[in-house]
């Protein structure tokens, strides 16, 4: 079923169509050219779901309006996440983003200085079927003389979340959960002795939501990855992806040149059984890329389907460790069903990438006993890869496809662009250099 997201006018965004299907996307472009734009709106666009979820669970919603206000204020909830995403928007030029999925629509514009949603009929009738099943379930179901108890109570509004977030599912066609890792992370590892206590409402929502979900995550690593692993496996029915499990701890020991854990004196990195620093004191590259690759590991341990957004996965690491985390996702794309949107300045990221797609275009088609050049497992399908260059002209960016479909990589003229750029001096000073007899 085809997810597709259409931006026309948005921010620094003049138009662009991103195709949600492909299981591995890069996006590249220079500051300000419109890359976080662009993934902010695939994430919020994909989050209605949840909104909507988030919304139906507030039995305040219904206590203490009158029916007829209900879908009126589900629109304005659905605005107010907007703006906790973008930021007032009275001040923007008009927009419009239509996100669809299968024969379903959301369109999201401005009027007046205000955003506006307009639903596809079908999608219409289903939220007001929903609204009306959770104002039945809080304004007279909670009521039911079978519900004795506050236990029962909190038992039966359990049992009401996994029903809604069931059809809410089927509805929007996605089951995936929806994660965005923000740049500047490393910000949260210095304060991660205060994580718990500080205020996150002065940030933007996708910061907000980022800082709840490692709240909720932290407490899975309560001792060393071998240690979970083990305990996973004893306490859940069903299968683990060991191989899987094994390459990627192999991966984060080689880039994070140790062990993570959240222990109840703090955040720590064990380098060794004995020596070990607190996350706040470890390396800037060791916090930036720490919940990239715990979040990882996470959601291959549990195999959860799962959409996320990167942003900027090189920074502050050695280029050998660039590599390795784009081995990484690359693994977590091929493990479970997972699809992974990037942001990047690095060529590093793209010349890594550029191997994976290759070799799978060559060792595909391999057989016999000759050994291989990169692992099965981290090999990139062309057909399920896609890779844009961001281009700003007169103020407004559009997209550029940067694959070649005849090598299967990411073109090398974009991958160059800098060292043609330095080249070209170094030969104008060589040139002068001679011409002045220096």
């Amino acid at each position: 079923m085809k997810h597709t997201i259409l931006i026309q006018n948005f921010g620094p965004v003049g138009s662009a169509e991103i195709d949600l299907n492909k299981n591995f996307q890069v996006y590249i472009g220079a500051q300000a050219s419109g890359k976080s734009t662009i993934c902010k709106i695939v994430y919020f666009c994909q989050k209605i779901r949840d909104y909507t979820l988030d919304f139906l669970m507030d039995a305040q919603q219904f206590t203490e309006n009158h029916h007829n206000e209900y879908f009126n204020n589900y629109m304005k909830y659905l605005t107010k996440q907007f703006m906790g995403c973008f930021g007032r928007t009275t001040h923007m030029k008009k927009f419009c983003i239509v996100y669809s999925f299968g024969n379903e629509q959301i369109q999201i514009g401005l009027n007046d200085g205000y955003v506006r949603y307009t639903l596809s009929e079908n999608l219409k009738n289903a939220v007001y079927a929903l609204i009306a099943d959770a104002a039945g379930m809080f304004l007279h179901g909670l009521q039911d003389d079978s519900l004795k108890s506050i236990f029962d109570q909190v038992s039966a509004i359990g049992t009401m979340k996994q029903q809604l977030k069931r059809t809410l599912n089927d509805i929007f066609q996605n089951e995936s959960d929806i994660i965005y890792i923000p740049a500047g992370r490393s910000l949260l590892a210095t304060m991660s002795e205060q994580l718990q206590d500080f205020s996150i409402t002065d940030m933007d929502l996708t910061m907000q939501e980022f800082i709840k979900l490692i709240r909720s995550t932290k407490s899975k690593f309560g001792s060393k990855i071998p240690e979970i692993t083990k305990n996973y496996t004893k306490t859940v029915k069903g299968q683990i992806n060991n191989t899987a499990l094994e390459q990627a701890y192999s991966y984060i020991r080689k880039i994070l040149k140790a062990d993570y854990t959240s222990e109840s004196d703090g955040e720590k990195i064990y380098f060794d059984e004995y020596h070990w620093v607190k996350l706040m004191y470890g390396s800037s590259g060791q916090q930036e890329v720490l919940w990239i690759l715990m979040l990882i590991y996470i959601t291959i341990l549990e195999n959860k389907k799962s959409f996320i957004i990167i942003e900027e996965p090189e920074a502050h690491l050695f280029p050998v460790a660039q590599k390795d985390v784009i081995s990484m996702i690359a693994l977590l794309v091929n493990s479970v069903d997972a699809t992974v949107v990037l942001t990047t300045h690095s060529p590093y990221i793209l010349t890594s990438l550029n191997i994976l797609l290759y070799s799978d275009k060559v060792e595909r088609h391999i057989k016999g006993n000759e050994g291989y050049v990169i692992p099965k497992c981290i090999r990139v399908p062309y057909n399920a890869f896609a890779a844009y260059k961001i281009e700003n002209a007169d103020g407004m960016s559009s997209l550029e496809s940067l694959l070649d479909e005849e090598s299967h990589m990411i073109s090398t003229e974009y991958i160059d662009e800098v060292s043609t750029i330095t080249n070209g001096e170094l030969d104008e000073l060589i040139n002068m250099e001679i011409r002045n007899d220096l």
